[in-house]
């Protein structure tokens, strides 16, 4: 026969086992809020690591672009029909698409005021005061930012 006296009140056991789930409850909460910070995280420098790299390959090639740009612009007019160039002139065509597709916008407006974080002044001439009249050599943004300055010409006013 058992003694009364080691029998446990069942109130006591449901009320300890509330607060024991009661207490899990918010460890799982506070685990699942943990994991989704963590991802979200995760996520955000995944795509600070990607733009990182996108960022590295642009300021390798841009010398090529510009070296293109530069033969377009002094190209004689005897060769500016000929197959061989316009085949180069769609090759460079199809990158800067794809280049703007992944973001990168030209800085190349003539008529704005200069900004020092979007241009390059290379001289003073003929012009407005302090507007970009010439550009000489493009600049670019990359998703919004300024990666490399316009080289470009001022009016002196």
């Amino acid at each position: 026969m058992t003694n009364p006296k080691d029998q446990k009140d069942p109130q006591i056991d449901i009320a300890k086992l509330q607060n024991d789930l009661s207490a899990m409850t918010e460890t799982a909460k506070r685990a699942m809020a943990d994991l989704q910070n963590f991802k979200r995280r995760t996520e955000e420098e995944r795509a600070e690591i990607q733009i990182f790299a996108n960022l590295q390959l642009l300021q390798a090639i841009f010398p090529a672009i510009d070296n293109l740009a530069r033969a377009f612009d002094t190209l004689p007019d005897d060769l500016k029909d000929h197959e061989f160039i316009k085949g180069i002139e769609a090759t460079e065509k199809n990158l800067l698409t794809a280049l703007q597709d992944l973001g990168l916008e030209t800085i190349d407006e003539t008529g704005i005021p200069a900004d020092p974080y979007l241009h390059e002044v290379l001289m003073e001439g003929e012009g407005e005061k302090g507007q970009v009249t010439k550009v000489f050599e493009k600049g670019y943004a990359f998703k919004g930012k300024a990666i490399k300055a316009a080289k470009v010409e001022v009016g002196k006013g």
